[in-house]
């Protein structure tokens, strides 16, 4: 049996729920649910992440609020995800500017592997905007 190719692109940036994002995904890696690629990187037209994301198998987009700037740096692409976690939506426990508390991080790595309808938007789409 081969291992499904996921991939993690996650919002860092600078306000709780950013932080949040970017905290969730490295755990979420280090816990084997994916492999993490850099927005920026993505963003920035790096081709190796951009082709990492359009081989995987299953896209796993983490964004800190409703602006969804990783979301949209995957538009661009005309690259849809597989799940989509919008950390704002989550029930957190702190509002606080880079003071991470642990059991946010835990509701989004949760949010991860639950795959909870009410909280991403899970789809299976093999062609990911490939050429």
């Amino acid at each position: 049996m081969t291992r499904e190719r996921r991939v993690i692109v996650a919002c860092c940036g600078g306000s709780y729920p950013g932080q949040l994002a970017c905290h969730g995904a490295v755990r979420l890696a280090r816990e084997g649910y994916g492999d993490l690629v850099g927005v920026a990187a993505v963003a920035a037209g790096h081709r190796p992440g951009i082709e990492r994301v359009r081989a995987a198998d299953d896209i796993v987009v983490i964004d800190g609020c409703e602006t969804g700037c990783a979301r949209a740096v995957l538009d661009q692409l005309g690259i849809e995800p597989d799940q989509y976690i919008v950390v704002a939506d989550l029930p957190l426990r702190s509002t606080g500017y880079l003071g991470i508390d642990p059991r946010d991080i835990d509701a989004v790595v949760s949010a991860g592997w639950v795959r909870d309808s009410a909280v991403c938007n899970p789809r299976r789409r093999r062609n990911h905007g490939a050429d």
